[in-house]
């Protein structure tokens, strides 16, 4: 099996229409198959989770009233130019955005690397990764600092960062644990920001007939669904170099730099303007948001210092019962995870409208949808839970949260935050990050399938959040997996036991009431 054999559906990358533009990455439609579950149904329960340490009813239910008639505010839109040279608003590039604190190594770089059976050929490789570049110029450029400032500059020459290496071993097993060592070390490798190039192509062979493929890129100009268009036209296009045949990859409509210039002119107008502070009146109301009982909130707490991590999983009949909730109220893993959140927040600290940050994909027109870029945005979203509405209300109600920020995108939520601090208020609150995809190995072992390389450390932000705290939830099939990250200075041990006791109880919680409603649903009408 080569490159060619690789596919990787468009279906397959995130959908920000159907999935309300929220991140998720189906990391094994590449190559992988569901695995089947097997053996007895185990209680319903949440797997111990364990500390890494790291660097770094419907009771009482109260109704939202009805948003009044609004008018539609007009979008933004790319307007093409040739700029050669453009500022930077990323998040993942920042430490503290407000106070202009620049930190651009530190950020995390989005990567697919597959572990592959066949016959992989250097040549072909090398054509399709130049041709990459004539489609892609952002692939080539560096990254100035002027002024307090982080530009984007694209580079006239056309670097080929390609690195072709054998891994050394006595044995399959020292062959393929050192595979993964070069891997891991190419993925994370810092990049030279001042001359380029942001992406990196690399081939591991681990035999005549086995190897590794890897692709990777700067946050500062790709994010998941970028690594995910980098690897299918890199699939494609070494397909059509191999066979002869002609290339069969949409043109590219969209460039990064045109989209960073017309953010650049777009946000000093009124439109703009206008959906900033729309989000100024909507976050002010609730601007804190975190784990701490009301009677331990401080107005003067921060959110840096170094971080710990919990990590915990739900068990696969856990994870089965929240997709049927998600199926029965029509609505997505996210939402129905989001919701249990926000629920476990409030239970916690007693916050009757606790916001949550997560990411939107950013990509709103057709021309987003195969361009290489950062797009994605922060979106909090601010739910009223007051009166203690059963979880089909609360879900019905951060699904209208959702639509009203799409209707809103986009607007950096750095940019609110600026505003608000404008006005001595200081917006903080949890992140949440959500990735999908069956992540249970192909029973074929001749398949390939994708490997998985965690950052070193996570010192910097939470999940690359600039929060207190976050949680990650990765969806891999037979279970879901979870992270919570938190700032050691803000959280102590048993606040962060104390949240988890309440994520748990609010999981069982849920998941009865939806097995209330299905058995409900089918009683037979007299």
């Amino acid at each position: 099996m080569n490159l060619a054999d690789i596919k990787m559906d468009v279906s397959s990358l995130p959908d920000c229409r159907r999935q309300r533009g929220i991140k998720e990455m189906r990391s094994n439609s590449l190559c992988g198959m569901k695995r089947e579950a097997h053996g007895a149904r185990k209680p319903r329960h949440i797997q111990k989770y364990v500390e890494v340490a790291s660097a770094a009813q419907r009771v009482g239910a109260v109704r939202e009233p009805p948003s009044p008639a609004k008018t539609i505010t007009p979008r933004f839109r790319v307007a093409a130019g040739s700029a050669d040279r453009a500022l930077l608003f990323n998040r993942f590039l920042w430490n503290d955005y407000s106070n202009r604190k620049m930190d651009a190594n530190a950020a995390n770089a989005p990567h697919i690397v597959m572990r592959c059976t066949g016959e992989m050929l250097a040549d072909p490789l090398l054509r399709s990764i130049e041709i990459l570049l004539e489609r892609h110029d952002v692939l080539n450029s560096s990254i100035e600092a002027a002024g307090g400032n982080l530009y984007l500059v694209r580079n006239t020459n056309k670097t080929v960062a390609f690195r072709e290496v054998t891994a050394a071993g006595k044995t399959a097993e020292e062959i393929e644990n050192e595979a993964y060592r070069i891997a891991n070390s190419f993925v994370w490798e810092e990049y030279d920001l001042d001359n380029g190039p942001l992406y990196r192509v690399f081939l591991i062979r681990l035999s005549v007939v086995e190897y590794i493929l890897g692709v990777a890129l700067h946050h500062a100009i790709g994010d998941l669904i970028s690594i995910g268009i980098l690897f299918q036209e890199l699939s494609s296009i070494y397909g059509s170099v191999m066979s002869g045949t002609p290339l069969r990859v949409m043109p590219v409509r969209l460039r990064y730099m045109d989209y960073l210039t017309s953010m650049e002119s777009w946000s000093v107008g009124a439109v703009c303007e206008e959906h900033i502070r729309y989000w100024v009146n909507k976050l002010k109301s609730a601007p804190v948001t975190d784990l701490l009982p009301n009677e331990k909130r401080g107005s003067n707490e921060t959110v840096s210092g170094l971080t710990a991590e919990k990590k915990f999983q739900l068990d696969a009949e856990t994870s089965r019962d929240l997709k049927k909730t998600a199926a029965q109220l029509k609505t997505t893993l996210f939402t129905v995870l989001l919701s249990i959140y926000k629920i476990a927040i409030r239970r916690m600290t007693g916050q009757d409208e606790p916001a949550i940050v997560a990411l939107h994909s950013g990509r709103l027109d057709a021309g987003f949808q195969n361009a290489i870029g950062n797009f994605a945005l922060e979106v909090a979203y601010k739910t009223c839970l007051a009166g203690n509405p059963g979880f089909t209300e609360v879900a019905g109600r951060i699904t209208r949260a959702m639509n009203e920020a799409e209707s809103r995108q986009p607007v950096p939520l750095d940019w609110v935050r600026r505003a608000l601090a404008k006005e001595d208020i200081m917006f903080c609150a949890p992140g949440i990050n959500f990735i999908s995809g069956a992540a249970a190995r192909n029973k074929n072992p001749l398949a390939p399938h994708q490997l998985y390389f965690t950052p070193p450390g996570a010192g910097q932000g939470c999940h690359g959040f600039q929060v207190s705290c976050a949680i990650e939830f990765r969806d891999v099939g037979d279970a879901i997996k979870g992270s919570l990250v938190y700032m050691k200075g803000l959280y102590d041990e048993s606040t962060i036991h104390a949240f988890m006791n309440s994520f748990v109880k609010t999981v069982s919680d849920v998941i009865s009431e939806s097995e209330v409603m299905t058995r409900q649903s089918k009683i037979p009408e007299m």
